[in-house]
């Protein structure tokens, strides 16, 4: 240890003198590394042209694959000989590399969001419970290596390792997200050579990396060797921007060279930059002698610019030669012209004020953790595409360099994020670690080594110096670094409480009416949400709301929804079942992954779509339709997009009248510019319409050529529009025999011939319905107040505060059951229950018809007991299990709610009773349809039982006992939407309304008053038919 380094640690109390020690490696945050190389631009070396067109590298050798690895409970079980000695480890298991201990067996599962996984004492880390990996391989090194400078190349090992090489101590570092390489020049051989690291689970770097994430450890990145000439390039840094005109490009580029310790080598670079589409033809092309460090400055006309919509990229090779002439390496970057800037208040890329369409993404694999592949990435921004997302924050924390480079390739802005977050004390001033000096290094460490490795990529717009760390200092000082170095990309963090340090008004889950005061009066800073939205379970509520205010103001720029995906593992139940694996499933119990927290995700694991996600589409879509005229079909067309005319594109609609297309047609030559407006006018066909049937207009939005991702065809909007048409004429009714009414001491049944209802007269409830003799009803209709809880629900408490109307019914006192036969239009059954807790009084008529249907009156009187909010209002019945097949005219066809059914079109659906259920990792209410002007549920003879609304109702529709969904704080088990199977019911909620899901956040956030049900008087109704055979019951009326 160097004499002033000891000073500094015994000044700040690291070191005590008599019996006090120098702190441990992992336990002394003012040293980041020891031995490493200055971190650099990500780069791939090649000898020649033809190896780079291979994308075959002779100057690398991978270190992927099995390693030989122990684990060791804590620092004081490590071996200290192993490394210099194989046959220590001959007995040793394997383990592969890239890959987590967890995920292989070792070690256990956490998930933590606030909290750490230790005991929160900086930077001090346990004794006892702190393990540690040992891992050991050989590799060999080829005679053509002779005379380079070698150099291995470390990923991300998470979180603090040592490294030895033949026995040799090289170094040591942190960080678990960006690499770190180390010379080992010197300690390696021709031939058989072994590389040996030990890697602890937890350090003074855990208190940096406090992301609501799995905390998983071992080598998550790619290891390898790589050779370089003596005298190589060994960094640079290019700026490929555009002039006042956003036309022209303007270009900069810096290199760095390496050079032995005292010789001034000599050579020369060429640059050549052109368009891939033409190789052949170079934009520019120039020679010059090397020196210490070199630059090319130089500028393009009229250059395709790079965009998230059209991500036009170029080529830029750098050719390096020795004196002689001999080339020596060859590197290919593309580059992209773009350029960003905050001004006049408002965030520019190229010169435009764009809205970002954001999501936040945490790497995650369903099998293999944080150990992410090309196909994998490639899928995620195939799906982000497919959702219209323009832009990622990489939450939170440097992602795999590949990751920049397709999304540089496909079309992403992306938000970088320095590998930061102390959010288990960042709140705290006397403990936040963002304003303790002894933390400045390794905050300054990871924000350098992110922006060195990033530095070229085209796609990153913003840097971010971390995550929910609170605010001091070393913040500070890390924005200072930042903009010193780049003054071409703006800079945010989210918890400064010095706009001088955020380039971008960039908070977290702020609510509508928080972001409309902000733009009351125009700010020097834009307002770009860093998260809002939080998916966990059943949610994406009000996003619609979100993005009508978003629209409305220039200055509220979008934000990134969190998240993209659940980090959930892909496990089976003890039945076999799929189930998506959180908290105690992992095999931890006892700490805080007990929970289904890390399933807060558009999508879930493999990235099939959670339902909300197509609502997310639907609020991102760039073309939007507004009724201008509805009789006269004139329609405003909105053109979102911030680059692309409409004019790639088709546009098709279609007029539906119960399902069923009575019109249809094609929008032609439709060139409408970016961020513009046309009206437009459809010739719409004349058409008979039908009494008793609503007319539906819809728009659809297709791609009209392939791009790399998505293909032709491709629907990219959607939108509908209830036409004002009402035919002339009545609506046929269907008529039934005369009514029979039969009485006895505990019944009441009313009938014909084909069918019987009925009535429980102790009860006072509907619970027979037979046709033909077959019994529909299998648990009697009656009034239901509660919902599953949501994880939003349990976030804000609501399964507590409105408990009272779980079993609400249970307590009804029937206090009156009449009945009257009409002369000539059937029967009235009416009853009142009173529920004497709650003072509320039900009464629900029930006017049977001659022809079995049954249209059902309810209403719900309030007394005058203050109660808590109501779940539902609704009547729940349970009927045989055969019934499911359903059908339905309503919104649909994927789960939809009052606050998230914007992307729902009103349409005929048919599905299976289980179909209607989404398997959400933690089990909760699932399975909703709003808008329902009718739906049925038939055997598959087409028998059964159809309710309408009057006008609408809101159904759910289970293959089994709702209760089956309930949450138990104290459940010593999971539950789990992939374990919930057919029973032998089928569970029917016809509903008034139920309240939204919500989805400003998890933890406290309600839906919006506007989609919760106060506790006061409510009237609504629906008409229950009888279904004897497919066709036979009109219910288009």
């Amino acid at each position: 240890m160097k004499p002033y380094l000891f000073c500094l640690m015994l000044c700040l109390g690291f070191v005590r003198t008599n019996i006090a020690q120098v702190p441990a490696d992992w336990e002394n945050p003012l040293i980041p590394s020891q031995n490493a190389v200055k971190p650099h631009a990500w780069f791939i070396p090649y000898p020649d042209q033809q190896a780079m067109d291979r994308q075959s590298s002779p100057f690398l050798k991978s270190l992927d694959g099995l390693w030989k690895f122990k684990l060791v409970k804590n620092p004081s079980e490590r071996s200290h000989t192993f490394y210099k000695n194989t046959t220590e480890t001959e007995d040793w298991a394997s383990i592969k590399v890239p890959g987590h201990w967890q995920t292989q067996g070792y070690s256990k599962f956490i998930f933590t969001d606030v909290e750490y996984p230790i005991p929160a004492t900086p930077p001090f880390v346990p004794k006892e419970d702190n393990p540690v990996g040992q891992y050991q391989r050989e590799f060999m090194v080829e005679e053509n290596w002779n005379g380079k400078q070698i150099f291995i190349h470390l990923g991300a090992v998470n979180s603090f390792y040592y490294l030895w090489i033949n026995g040799q101590y090289i170094g040591f570092s942190k960080d678990s997200k960006t690499p770190t390489e180390f010379d080992i020049t010197k300690v390696v051989r021709k031939g058989k050579n072994t590389v040996s690291m030990q890697v602890f689970r937890f350090s003074d770097a855990t208190y940096l990396e406090g992301q609501d994430m799995w905390k998983l450890s071992g080598l998550e990145r790619t290891v390898f060797l790589i050779a370089r000439p003596a005298f190589h390039l060994s960094d640079f840094k290019v700026k490929a921007t555009l002039d006042e005109s956003y036309r022209n490009g303007k270009l900069n580029l810096d290199l760095a060279f390496n050079r032995q310790p005292g010789k001034l080598d000599k050579g020369t670079v060429e640059l050549k930059v052109f368009d891939p589409e033409k190789p052949e033809v170079s934009l520019y092309r120039t020679q010059k002698n090397i020196a210490v460090a070199l630059n090319f400055n130089t500028s393009f006309a009229e250059v395709k610019t790079w965009n998230a919509e059209h991500p036009n990229l170029y080529v830029m090779e750098i050719s390096h030669r020795d004196q002689r002439g001999k080339l020596l390496e060859v590197i290919r970057h593309k580059l992209g012209f773009r350029t960003v800037e905050v001004k006049g208040g408002l965030f520019l890329v190229n010169g435009k004020a764009i809205k970002i369409k954001g999501v936040n993404r945490h790497e995650h694999d369903m099998l293999n953790g944080k150990i992410v592949t090309e196909e994998g990435m490639i899928n995620d921004i195939k799906v982000m595409k497919e959702l219209n997302i323009n832009a990622v924050r990489a939450s939170h924390y440097p992602n795999t360099e590949r990751w920049y480079a397709l999304c540089d390739q496909y079309g992403l802005y992306v938000v970088d994020e320095a590998n930061i977050e102390c959010d288990g004390m960042s709140f705290t001033p006397l403990k936040t670690l963002s304003d303790k000096p002894e933390w400045k290094a390794a905050y300054l460490d990871r924000i350098a080594r992110m922006y060195e490795r990033d530095k070229n990529f085209t796609c990153i717009i913003t840097w971010s110096l971390g995550n929910e760390s609170g605010f001091g200092e070393n913040l500070m000082a890390g924005y200072d670094w930042l903009k010193a170095r780049d003054a071409s990309r703006p800079v945010q963090y989210e918890a400064t409480k010095d706009e001088r340090y955020s380039d971008i008004f960039c908070p977290m889950y702020k609510s509508v009416k928080v972001m409309e005061n902000y733009v009351k009066e125009w700010k020097p800073r834009p307002l770009i949400q860093c998260e809002y939205a939080h998916m966990m379970g059943n949610s994406g509520g009000n996003l619609k709301d979100d993005w009508d205010l978003i629209y409305k103001y220039p200055q509220l720029q979008g934000g990134f929804i969190w998240d993209f995906s659940d980090q959930t593992f892909s496990k089976k139940d003890d039945k076999g079942n799929k189930i998506w694996a959180y908290g105690r499933d992992m095999g931890t119990v006892g700490i805080t992954s007990d929970t289904s927290f890390c399933a807060d995700g558009l999508v879930a694991a493999d990235r099939s779509w959670h339902p909300q996600a197509y609502e997310l589409q639907k609020v991102y879509q760039n073309v939007s339709f507004e009724a201008a005229d509805l009789q006269a079909y004139i329609f405003k067309l909105r053109n979102r997009f911030d680059f692309t005319n409409l004019e790639d594109f088709t546009f098709k609609w279609n007029i539906k009248g119960g399902g069923t297309i009575v019109a249809s047609g094609s929008i032609e030559n439709l060139i409408v510019a970016p961020q513009s407006v046309e009206e437009i006018k459809l010739k719409v066909p004349s058409f008979n319409p039908k009494p008793g049937l609503e007319y539906l207009i819809t728009f659809e939005v297709y791609t009209r050529k392939s791009t790399e991702l998505l293909p032709a065809d491709f629907r990219i909007a959607t939108e509908q529009f209830l036409l004002p048409i009402k035919a002339v004429g009545l609506s046929s009714s269907p008529t039934g025999g005369k009514l029979k009414i039969k009485e006895s001491t505990e019944m009441l049944l009313v009938g014909t011939d084909a069918l019987n209802i009925g009535f429980n007269k102790k009860t006072g409830l509907l619970d027979s319905y037979k046709i033909s003799g077959k019994e529909l009803i299998k648990a009697a209709l009656l009034p239901h107040f509660w919902r599953a809880a949501t994880d939003n629900d349990i976030g804000n408490s609501m399964q507590i505060r409105s408990k009272i109307w779980q079993n609400a019914f249970d307590q009804a006192v029937l206090t009156s059951f009449e009945n009257q036969k009409l002369s000539n239009d059937g029967a009235v059954v009416t009853t009142v229950h009173d529920l004497p807790e709650l003072k509320l009084t039900i009464t629900t008529a029930y006017h049977i018809k001659g022809d079995g249907s049954i249209n059902v009156n309810y209403q719900l009187k309030a007394g005058d007991r203050s109660l808590p909010e109501i779940p539902r209002i609704g009547m729940r019945v349970i009927l045989n299990p055969e019934f499911d097949r359903v059908t339905w005219f309503g919104r649909g066809p994927f789960d939809n709610y009052a606050d998230r059914n914007y992307a729902a079109h009103i349409d005929l659906y048919r599905m299976s009773a289980d179909a209607l259920f989404h398997p959400y990792p933690r089990a909760q209410e699932s399975g909703y349809r709003t808008g329902v002007r009718w739906m049925s549920l038939t055997n598959q003879n087409g028998v059964g039982l159809s309710a309408t609304g009057a006008p609408e109702i809101s159904t759910g529709v289970l293959h089994f006992d709702m209760k089956n969904l309930d949450f138990d704080k104290n459940a010593t088990q999971n539950i789990h939407g992939g374990s919930m199977t057919n029973e032998n019911l089928i569970w029917w909620n016809i509903d008034a309304k139920q309240t939204g899901v919500g989805g400003d956040n998890s933890w406290g956030a309600e839906a919006h008053p506007q989609y919760r049900i106060p506790a006061r008087n409510y009237t609504y109704s629906f008409t229950l038919r009888p279904l004897f055979k497919s066709g036979e019951i009109n219910n288009d009326k």
